[in-house]
């Protein structure tokens, strides 16, 4: 009995010995790579499907600079299914401390193509900081870009991008207010901040709606005025916009709001006002020219 009780106590001492996923894990937190490495390549001997020890076994040796066995270690995380567009990018990294720029930018392609999407990693990660001028890098990273937001690579919601720039905004060859037009939401959207000299100033929200296959701006300005257009006309350089509001009299009135891109770096922005939609009024016709920059 005795000799049973001291064996019983040797194997549980043994096991109690022996470092296990919860041990690894918080070596892994507290970046402890050396610890947390051994510990999981001991867990992954009896539980060889875990995916995720496998991702962080391949990343505590990637930090360790083991390339070469981070790299097999990624693998199996991404034959287990493990977050394979991250890891593939993570993978990718390892390339890259290895300075080898063609297979990085390779793993990397294949990254994007399984969905990674945080560009801002690649913007900001030191592992790429040697590939930010780089042609290739950032022809990848704009695709990381179209991962995250694919409204940029969306052709219909791309029509409006004549309008996107730094504006001066004239009238009749005066200049009555500056204009900046800027991508928002991913390339969903296109944002309009107009100031003027005086008190007056308005935001815009435009943007293609599938329900309707329409574009729309919502317009609010300083004085209080709400209008919601609707696209009624498009083609390619022009968009127009109509509308119902009601006046200071009280009266429903229609306006219609034209954007066209003169082809020669400017755009005219026109206002128009109907009492029946047959005769229309112009109003506000507006010539936008590229600031200047000093």
């Amino acid at each position: 009995m005795r000799i049973l009780v001291f064996l019983l106590c040797l194997v549980a001492g043994q096991l109690q010995a022996q470092p296990s996923r919860k041990d690894a894990d918080a070596q892994y937190s507290n970046e402890q790579w050396t610890e947390a490495a051994k510990g999981y390549q001991h867990y992954l001997k009896k539980n060889e499907q875990d995916s995720s020890a496998w991702y962080r076994l391949a990343f505590c040796q990637l930090k360790l600079g083991a390339y070469e066995a981070s790299l097999k270690n990624f693998d199996e995380a991404v034959a287990r299914n493990f977050y394979p567009g991250y890891t593939l990018y993570t993978k990718s990294k390892a390339y890259a401390l290895q300075e080898n720029q063609a297979k990085a930018y390779e793993t990397l392609q294949v990254a994007l193509d399984r969905g990674f999407s945080n560009f801002r990693l690649m913007e900001s990660e030191e592992e790429w900081s040697p590939y930010q001028q780089d042609q290739k890098f950032l022809s990848l990273l704009y695709a990381c870009k179209v991962n995250a937001y694919p409204c940029l690579s969306d052709s219909v919601r791309r029509h409006f991008d004549f309008w996107l720039g730094e504006w001066d905004v004239y009238v009749k060859g005066a200049k009555v207010g500056e204009n900046s037009i800027t991508l928002a939401n991913g390339g969903c959207a296109l944002h309009e901040s107009y100031t003027t000299s005086g008190t007056y100033t308005g935001q815009s929200i435009n943007y293609y709606d599938k329900l309707d296959n329409k574009w729309h701006q919502t317009w609010v300005g300083s004085a209080g005025g709400v209008l919601d257009y609707v696209e009624i006309d498009k083609r390619p350089g022009m968009i127009q916009f109509q509308c119902d509001y009601r006046d200071q009299q009280g009266n429903v009135v229609k306006s219609r709001l034209t954007f066209t891109d003169n082809g020669d770096g400017t755009v005219r922005q026109l206002f128009e006002n109907s009492s029946d939609g047959e005769t229309w009024t112009p109003g506000f016709d507006g010539l936008y020219k590229p600031k200047s920059v000093e």
